[in-house]
């Protein structure tokens, strides 16, 4: 079985495509003194978010990738000579709606109400040395008669559908969700080497990688398609403070997995390949009227296996701290980690201002994830007492300029009846 060169090389340009996500539920609905909405029978919350990062290429990089456009060479080399030993890049997008029933249920303590939900999911992440962002943007020239090492690099995209039942606390929004999850796509490639050697005159080029590519049923498409199935498990605890002086929050995001179905592929990349350019003079001479095309190898061959798999989702842990200090005023802070991606742990600390019960503005500075670090803004408001609508980003500089190395946004929208 063999995996066509293009295909190796959408792999190095995904890189570019990159996102995360705020995960939280709004600071306002648990700080402020306006508890109209538990009192009412329900609160329906929909939320969506998404971030694009990288510590290494910047936000002008990428959408010339993405969108197209000129990437001239000194922006390429000003990039490659700014990177680390192992840059990283990576994405998520989510869409989901909540709904909290605040009439009494069928629990003995009516303080704990049900919880439904419904959410998409879309995660990709990437990361990669130097030299191969070199090879395949700048070429192998400078390495003719050398032998490099491509690796350690890894890819993986994912994106799946939850559907959620669960409970909650009706005082401080802590609640329990178990969802079936419903997984749309599945890919990964993890390199842990890749030796590459070009002959010193360019004509031949050796490549012995080491790894796995593993994806799912490529014949089905669209959301909540049946290539995969299996649960998650969300959880918030909100711990208010004496004297309503702040809160401590702590969120488990998507601890769980998904079994992809027997139509799924896993390739081990363990064979060695060699790409021999062409030579026009046996085209040429002593042919006669005859012309014989010399025989190229121009793919990758792989050990390939047809068959389900189980593969984790991208678990998120979170923490965040706000402590009241003067009447209306808060400082925060906060981290973030994500074990099986390739975001490093995030640290943020910030301070808001409440304007009254019903408005809240923040500002926060942030370090790690995918990105280097970002200054971000937000804004709160609960008309009525009974709408809830947050705005914001964690990356203003995203916004506004394309030299920033990140770009993120996120909103809810929330009523209770």
């Amino acid at each position: 079985m063999s995996m066509s060169r293009n295909f190796i090389f959408a792999i190095s340009v995904f890189v570019v495509s990159i996102q995360m996500v705020h995960a939280q539920l709004p600071s306002l609905l648990l700080l402020s003194d306006d508890s109209l909405y538990r009192q009412s029978n329900a609160l329906v919350l929909a939320t969506g978010e998404a971030r694009l990062g990288s510590n290494s290429l910047d936000i002008s990089f990428m959408k010339k990738m993405v969108l197209g456009g000129h990437i001239d060479k000194q922006q390429i080399s000003d990039l490659y000579s700014a990177m680390g030993n192992q840059n990283r890049a990576g994405y998520q997008a989510a869409g989901e709606l909540s709904f909290y029933n605040f009439r009494d249920t069928l629990f003995p303590d009516p303080t704990w109400g049900l919880k439904a939900t419904l959410g998409t999911n879309y995660h990709g992440a990437a990361s990669f040395n130097p030299t191969l962002f070199s090879t395949i943007f700048q070429g192998n020239q400078s390495f003719a008669g050398d032998t490099i090492d491509l690796g350690p690099f890894s890819l993986q995209t994912q994106s799946w559908q939850k559907f959620g039942l669960g409970i909650f606390n009706k005082k401080t929004l802590s609640g329990i969700t178990l969802s079936l999850v419903e997984g749309q796509s599945f890919q990964s490639l993890i390199v842990q080497q890749a030796d590459m050697h070009t002959s010193n005159t360019g004509d031949t080029i050796t490549l012995a990688p080491a790894g796995d590519y593993w994806r799912s049923d490529t014949t089905r498409s669209g959301w909540a398609n049946g290539s995969g199935v299996g649960v998650a498990l969300d959880l918030d605890y909100n711990l208010p403070l004496q004297n309503d002086m702040g809160m401590i929050s702590i969120s488990v995001r998507d601890l769980g997995f998904v079994k992809w179905n027997d139509a799924s592929e896993q390739y081990a990349l363990n064979h060695k390949a060699v790409w021999t350019g062409l030579d026009v003079n046996p085209w040429l001479q002593n042919h006669g009227d005859t012309l014989s095309k010399p025989n190229v190898e121009d793919s990758l061959v792989t050990d390939r296996r047809q068959g389900a798999f189980v593969a984790p989702l991208p678990l998120g842990v979170h923490l965040r701290y706000m402590k009241r200090f003067g009447r209306n005023n808060y400082y925060e802070a906060g981290w973030s980690i994500w074990p099986n991606r390739a975001a490093v742990p995030q640290v943020y600390a910030g301070v808001s201002h409440s304007f009254s019960n019903h408005f809240m503005m923040s500002g926060r500075l942030s370090l790690g994830g995918y990105t280097r670090w970002g200054l971000g803004a937000e804004v709160q408001w609960m008309p009525c007492g009974t709408w809830i609508v947050r705005a914001g980003t964690n990356a203003i500089g995203g916004l506004i300029f394309d030299a920033a190395h990140g770009r993120d946004g996120y909103v809810s929208i929330g009523r209770s009846f």
